[in-house]
C-alpha cells in the first residue's frame, strides 16, 4: 500500500515539473513571438523616415545615414558627414527604403555638436515620414537602444542593444570643444551608421549617432550618440539663423584624481575640478577666474549642480545655459570658498 502511495506522489511530481517545464516554454515562446513581433513593427513604421546618404567632397564621396526631422521633410544627420559638401541642390543624394533616391543640399552644420540639416527636393505628393522624437533627459542605463542606419554601405539595417552610459562628454572631430551629455550605447554602429538615429523601446528618437570606439574601425561595443535634447536646440537654430551659439566658459580642467589631492595637499573629501588653464580674454578670466582655482559647484537661476568632473561642468553648459546667461561657479582658492560671477561668452562660429 505504501508503495502504491509513493509511486502515485512520484507520478504527481513528475507531471507536475514537466507541467511547470512546458508552461516556463510556452512563456517564453510567448515572450519571444511578442518581442519580435514588436521589433518587426518598430522596423516596419520608422524605417521610411531614414535615409542613406552620399555627399561629394572636394575629398571623394562621403556616406552616412539620416532621418527626416519635421513635416517639411528636412533631414538631420551628422556634420561630419556632410560640411565638406556644397550647399547646392544635388550636392547630396539622399536614398529611402522605397528605392526613392533625391537630391538634397546642406542649410547649415554645426562643428561643435557634429549635428547638420538638409533640405531635399522631394517628388509632388510624397508621403514624408518623420520620426518621433522623445526626450534624453529620460534615458536610463540599462533600457533598450535601438539603431537604424547604413553601416558599410549596408542599407537601413536594424541593430539592438542597451543604454550603457549617460552623461558622458566627447570631444568632437574637429576642435578641442567637447560636447556634453552623450549617450552611450552597445547597438552595433559602424561607419556608415552617423548621423543615424538612436531609439528608445518606444519608437522615440533619443539621439544622433556619431561616434565609436574601436581601434579596427568597426564597432566594439562602445557607441555614443548626440542627445535628442542638445539636437532639438541645435537645429532649429541651425534652420532660421544657420548657426547655433554655444555657452563658452573659457578653461580646461582636469578631474581631482587621489594622487591629485595628496600633491596639492586637497583634503580627501573634497570633490571638483582643478581649472588649468584660464583664457584671460574669455569669460572666466574677465571674472577673475584663475589657474589652481577648484570648481566645486555650478549655478544659474533655474538650475544647481556639485561639480564632480570635467565632463558634468560640461553637461551643465549644455542642458542649462546659454550664451549671455549669468552663472556663479563656487570654487576653492587658498583653502577658502570663493564665489566668482560669470557671464558667458559664445564658442567662436566655425561655420
Amino acid at each position: 500500500m505504501n508503495k502504491i502511495i509513493l509511486n502515485f506522489i512520484i507520478l504527481i511530481l513528475v507531471f507536475s515539473c514537466s507541467n511547470n517545464a512546458d508552461i516556463k516554454e510556452s512563456i517564453l515562446d510567448q515572450d519571444t513571438t511578442s518581442s519580435n513581433y514588436s521589433l518587426i513593427d518598430f522596423y516596419e513604421n520608422e524605417v521610411s523616415g531614414i535615409v542613406a546618404i552620399r555627399a561629394t567632397t572636394p575629398m571623394g564621396p562621403s556616406t552616412g545615414s539620416g532621418f527626416v526631422w519635421d513635416t517639411e521633410g528636412r533631414i538631420v544627420t551628422n556634420s561630419h558627414v556632410v560640411r565638406e559638401s556644397g550647399n547646392i541642390m544635388g550636392d547630396i543624394i539622399v536614398s529611402f527604403s522605397n528605392g526613392w533616391e533625391m537630391e538634397a543640399r546642406l542649410i547649415a552644420h554645426d562643428i561643435y555638436s557634429d549635428l547638420a540639416v538638409l533640405e531635399v527636393n522631394y517628388p509632388e505628393n510624397y508621403d514624408i515620414n518623420p520620426l518621433k522624437i522623445g526626450n534624453s533627459s529620460k534615458v536610463k542605463v540599462g533600457q533598450i537602444a535601438l539603431a537604424i542606419g547604413n553601416p558599410f554601405g549596408e542599407n537601413f539595417t536594424l541593430t539592438k542593444g542597451i543604454i550603457s552610459a549617460i552623461g558622458r562628454a566627447r570631444s568632437d572631430l574637429e576642435t578641442n570643444f567637447q560636447i556634453g551629455s552623450v549617450i552611450q550605447h552597445d547597438a552595433s554602429i559602424n561607419p556608415g551608421n552617423s548621423g543615424g538615429p538612436l531609439f528608445n523601446q518606444n519608437g522615440e528618437v533619443i539621439g544622433v549617432n556619431a561616434q565609436i570606439v574601436s581601434r579596427s574601425g568597426s564597432s566594439s561595443g562602445i557607441g555614443f550618440a548626440i542627445p535628442i535634447d542638445t539636437t532639438k536646440k541645435v537645429i532649429p537654430s541651425l534652420i532660421s539663423k544657420k548657426y547655433y551659439e554655444h555657452s563658452y566658459l573659457g578653461i580646461s580642467g582636469t578631474g581631482l584624481s587621489l594622487e591629485l589631492k595628496k600633491e596639492l595637499n586637497i583634503q580627501y573629501e573634497v570633490q571638483g575640478i582643478l581649472v588649468s588653464f584660464v583664457d584671460e580674454d574669455g569669460p572666466s578670466g574677465n571674472s577673475g577666474l584663475a589657474e589652481g582655482d577648484i570648481i566645486i559647484n555650478i549655478s544659474n537661476k533655474l538650475s544647481n549642480s556639485k561639480v564632480n568632473s570635467f565632463s558634468g561642468l560640461v553637461n551643465f553648459l549644455t542642458e542649462n545655459t546659454q550664451p549671455k546667461e549669468e552663472i556663479k561657479l563656487t570654487v576653492i582658492r587658498d583653502n577658502e570658498n570663493l564665489d566668482i560671477i560669470i557671464n558667458l561668452g559664445s564658442r567662436p562660429l566655425l561655420n
